[in-house]
């Protein structure tokens, strides 16, 4: 996912340190979803991570079980277990690195 509208890009070696603050990252956001349930697979939570920046738009603030329930109802096929690590993951992420989803 590129990050999040009115941030310029960031290189590889940025991601070390983590992302700018104010920018959404579909990955970082993934990777720690895995972290948290590492049988989730990668192209799932990748998945769920960039849908999560969408719903998070929509809903205009951080709120893991709202963003849950649209997941998994917009994205049945994971499951409920995937939509609810990526959920937490995605606000955790929003609130460490300053991104406003409004």
């Amino acid at each position: 996912m590129s990050p999040s509208p009115g941030h310029a890009a960031y290189g590889e070696g940025e991601r070390l340190i983590g992302p700018p603050p104010g920018t959404y990252d579909a990955d970082w956001v993934a990777n720690t979803a895995r972290t948290a349930d590492p049988g989730l697979p990668e192209d799932v939570a990748r998945e769920l991570a960039v849908h999560a920046w969408e719903h998070l738009r929509e809903i205009g603030r951080l709120d893991a079980p709202e963003l849950a329930r649209r997941l998994l109802a917009e994205h049945p096929g994971p499951g409920a277990t995937p939509a609810s690590v990526v959920a937490k993951a995605a606000v955790d992420f929003c609130a460490a690195y300053e991104v406003q989803p409004s």
